[in-house]
């Protein structure tokens, strides 16, 4: 039975295969051709895995593009002017779908990260298509090219971190794919306006993400109109165009309302109204003083532009890649040709600037001028520099050594390149696990002393961020209120939309007593960890029942009245209360002190662990050994009140395989000579 538009069944069939077909291959052909393409895609996959960013720097947690992005794909908030709100509504989906399916194997980092990594296999995707198209077939050149572009230094490290210019990749390279499949219909007499209606679509999702991809658009619009020119008296087909470049653009209302419910995300400055602060956040007021040191003739060419162009695709693809593009036919190769102009423009003007990162889309643009370039010098006879057409064409019989000796010549090159860029590319675009990433160990310390869940902890600086960062984005609990120095003030809307609960207790870290003695310094402090400090305002009078109780006096006034022991394990990978140790050990202990009268005197408190009766060594040869006053030095002992039960604690690493069984302990103030021994006990840790 025939189908409804007397269109049949085969029929359909036939032009659906027609948009897989390559000219001079046959179908089936055509199918073993693409799974050379995934293979491709699936070994850039697991490379870009096994390097995906697993860590923060303390630089890169203060701020800028990549913790901003982070951010904002974690909360679903504003990224950095104007917003990318595409992309970063995506990336909100993206990093809870990851957490669902993949959150037993990546932490929040790497499922932030890998967001750039699924942009990045689309694009080459779609870069594998373009070159298969524009070589005839030629898969194993399409493949080592593309195999060549994935391992590009910056490619590959923005494919492995968190910024959105893979996805400008993808977008230009598609943008690049529709415009040559209009093309060739239209060189067919076939209808092709809907490649053009895509074409609008496409570029209306640049205007909501990475808009300097739409400097391909001047060349476009020329590379249709020089085919084309009656469109321009089509004006359904304009306005529907113009209709679907701006549907992507409304997605800019998530920015306004999203700023507008959360003033706190607005950044520095004020506004009189929220539309006064979106109309400010779309002009990227600082993308255009970015801008302003390139608008001058001084330093024409700098330490990076333009060396980096050709230090990243060497001056081999660079220079092949440039010539090469007159073999795709001249109106494709001026189109190429024409968005490369412009960003080279654009990269002098913003050579003082991150040119090298907008300048993403146009490298893959070169590669494939380069492909196209080798696919020619294998077939010299049948491809022409002046050919309108080149994807008509197929290969003619050719000479033994032209069919064998040149393309076995240009591959052993090209697998030669792209072992030569993975060489060098590795060792930096490598972000897995990197021995600089500590930016979040200040937090993963003040979490090891569990702080009581809904605690207030005032932190340093970059200990707040730490802590901002692992309750926010990586969810760590328990759940709390980091507050900067020194801002002790209670959780507002800011913390928890639904109304902050009650604060269960305050915490002064022993960084930021350090940094500012008198932060919250009209409060008791009491230890609570290796870290931590807890402030109260009320005096503690109570031992807790997990210490083990003792009776020693001290000199007037002062009593060690229990202890507790414990023996940390660390893990390695920065979450560790004590310096890193063979064992992976480190021995905590705390005392719990009492006021029995009021001092006037500031006593310090040195502790020895023991073994056998003997010190123990530590890793310099000299004996384990930790003095300090009361409370990390934080809490002296004359300010303590009558009656006053005070926690004070004691954290050392401990050499293998010693485990201590006691622990010496002594009382001293220091004197205008030296220093004067008040009282010593030792205390046995056998239970």
């Amino acid at each position: 039975m025939a189908e409804s538009g007397g269109q049949t069944a085969e029929s359909r069939r036939q032009r659906a295969d027609g948009r897989w077909q390559i000219p001079g291959h046959p179908l089936s052909a055509v199918r073993y051709l693409f799974s050379a393409g995934w293979v491709v895609i699936l070994l850039a996959a697991i490379l870009y895995l096994a390097t995906l960013d697993t860590g923060l720097r303390p630089d890169e947690l203060r701020g800028g593009d990549l913790i901003t992005h982070q951010y904002a794909q974690a909360q679903a908030r504003p990224g950095n002017a104007p917003g990318y709100p595409l992309y970063t509504m995506g990336g909100w989906l993206w990093f809870r779908l990851t957490g669902f399916l993949l959150g037993w194997v990546l932490n929040p980092v790497q499922r932030l990260a890998s967001y750039s990594t699924l942009w990045a296999l689309l694009a080459l995707f779609v870069l594998y298509r373009l070159i298969l198209r524009v070589t005839h077939g030629n898969w194993p050149l399409a493949t080592l090219s593309t195999a060549f572009y994935a391992v590009t230094y910056f490619f590959w490290f923005y494919s492995v971190t968190t910024e959105q210019y893979t996805s400008a990749v993808f977008q230009t390279l598609l943008i690049v794919w529709l415009a040559f499949r209009w093309d060739e219909r239209e060189a067919r007499g076939e209808r092709s306006d809907r490649y053009l209606l895509w074409l609008a679509f496409v570029v209306g999702t640049c205007l909501a993400n990475l808009v300097t991809t739409l400097f391909i658009v001047p060349p476009l619009l020329w590379f249709i109109l020089s085919r084309r020119l009656d469109l321009l008296r089509r004006p359904r087909l304009i306005a529907q165009s113009v209709g679907l470049t701006l549907l992507p653009v409304t997605s800019y209302a998530y920015v306004y309302v999203r700023g507008a419910a959360h003033p706190e995300w607005r950044g520095a400055g004020q506004w009189p109204s929220a539309w006064a602060w979106f109309v400010d956040f779309l002009t990227t007021r600082q993308g255009r003083d970015e801008l302003v040191p390139g608008l001058t003739l001084a330093r024409f060419f700098t330490d990076e532009f333009p060396a980096l162009i050709w230090g990243e695709l060497t001056w081999v693809v660079l220079v092949g890649g440039l010539v090469g593009l007159w073999w795709l036919g001249r109106r494709r190769a001026l189109f190429i040709y024409g968005t490369l102009a412009i960003y080279l423009l654009f990269c002098w003007v913003d050579r003082f600037g991150n040119w090298f990162q907008v300048i993403m889309p146009a490298y893959p643009l070169v590669v494939l001028g380069f492909a196209a370039g080798l696919n020619a010098l294998q077939s010299p006879i049948s491809q022409s520099p002046t050919s309108q057409s080149p994807i008509s064409q197929s290969p003619t019989s050719q000479s033994p050594i032209t069919n064998f000796l040149f393309p076995a010549l240009i591959l052993t090159g090209l697998i030669v390149l792209v072992a030569y860029r993975f060489a060098v590319s590795l060792p930096r675009a490598d972000q897995s696990h990197r021995p600089e990433d500590t930016g979040l160990d200040p937090g993963w310390a003040v979490l090891a002393d569990q702080p009581l869940a809904h605690s207030v902890v005032v932190g340093d600086h970059d200990e707040w961020l730490a802590l901002q960062y692992l309750t926010v984005v990586w969810g760590a609990e328990p759940p709390l209120y980091p507050r900067p120095l020194c801002q002790a003030e209670p959780p507002g809307p800011a913390d928890d939309a639904e109304g902050a609960p009650d604060v269960s207790a305050v915490y002064l870290t022993r960084r930021a007593a350090a940094a500012d003695p008198a932060c919250l310094a009209d409060r008791r402090r009491y230890a609570a960890g290796a870290t931590l400090i807890r402030v109260q305002a009320l005096p503690n009078t109570r031992l807790p029942s997990s210490a083990r109780p003792a009776a020693f006096e001290f000199g007037p006034g002062l009593a060690l009245v229990g202890f507790d022991v414990q023996v940390l394990p660390t893990d390695g990978a920065g979450k560790v209360v004590c310096p890193a140790t063979p064992t992976g050990t480190c021995w905590h202990l705390s005392l719990y002190w009492r006021a029995n009268a009021p001092m006037d005197v500031d006593y310090t408190i040195s502790v020895r662990p023991l073994r056998d009766g003997a010190l123990i060594p530590g890793d310099d040869g000299g004996p384990l050994i930790q003095d300090h006053q009361p409370v990390w030095n934080a809490y002296p002992t004359s300010r303590w009140s009558p009656g006053e039960v005070v926690r004070d604690d004691y954290v050392l690493p401990l050499p293998d395989p010693v485990m201590p069984d006691g622990v010496q302990i002594l009382v001293y103030r220091s004197t205008d000579g030296g220093f004067e021994n008040i009282g010593e006990t030792r205390l046995s840790l056998e239970p």
